[in-house]
């Protein structure tokens, strides 16, 4: 290992577990000192990133409160991607394994992240109407539709995104409450995330699209849920999808992370 290594690795100690072994390493008066500057930048750095991240979460928590979180998120889960972008993903996860957090606190993050993966997500090309309207009768059944890269889905048993929409206004927020549990989509519009809450049927023709099943495949989906005129709901909700937005010319590119 280079002496530069070795110098890193000994600064990644001591950012993380106050290994003193750095000090002999740092020439220069008040060595202690200036390492607690830097161990204490540190984490109120990545502090700020989640902070940033999750806006309605800290908001819900009070200041101190999501402090704490936040350093018991990095004390388990310390930064080891080169971009912070990447730093808060598994906090909807601790915050669920966390003592003493609100009840849903963790589906409120999870939301959140949600939308700062349909912000960052990739562009695709977009299937329009005229594109769908020229392809022949025969084409139809063995069709196979593709989500734009930013589209997300999650299901919520709680209130989070009146939550959120009320912080984006400025409002008080509302208290988290369980509400029933209910299908939501997430996706983004001229750099903006949206989303809607799904009915039970367009929710399961959409992870079907995701799951790479035909259009003949969602017309017999939706008979499951309309007997009589399931081909008419799946033609009624690919209208809708292709207005929002929601569909792509070509499969996503795999991303890696």
């Amino acid at each position: 290992m280079s002496a530069l290594a070795t110098t890193q690795a000994a600064m990644h100690d001591w950012l993380r577990h106050g290994d003193p072994a750095i000090a002999a390493r740092v020439e220069g008066p008040l060595v202690a000192h200036r390492l607690r500057i830097h161990a204490d930048a540190y984490r109120l750095r990545l502090i700020e990133v989640l902070a940033n991240d999750y806006p309605v979460t800290a908001a819900l928590l009070d200041e101190d409160r999501f402090d704490d979180a936040a350093l018991g998120y990095l004390q388990a889960h310390p930064s080891t991607h080169p971009s912070v972008r990447h730093f808060g993903r598994g906090f909807a996860g601790w915050l669920q394994q966390a003592p003493a957090m609100p009840r849903h606190l963790h589906e409120l993050a999870r939301f959140e992240w949600l939308q700062g993966e349909v912000f960052d997500a990739a562009d695709a090309a977009p299937l329009t109407l005229d594109a769908i309207a020229s392809l022949p009768a025969g084409a139809w059944p063995s069709l196979r539709l593709h989500l734009q890269p930013a589209v997300r889905f999650i299901t919520l048993a709680c209130n989070a995104p009146a939550l959120v929409e009320a912080h984006a206004q400025g409002r008080r927020l509302p208290a988290l409450r369980r509400v029933p549990g209910a299908h939501w989509l997430l996706w983004r519009v001229d750099g903006d995330a949206h989303w809607r809450r799904l009915d039970a049927d367009e929710a399961a023709l959409l992870q079907a699209v995701f799951a790479g099943e035909t259009f003949g495949d969602l017309c017999e989906r939706a008979t499951d849920f309309h007997a009589h005129d399931g081909p008419l709901r799946a033609a009624s909700v690919l209208k809708r999808w292709l207005a929002d937005g929601l569909l792509a010319i070509d499969p996503p590119a795999p991303t890696h992370d």
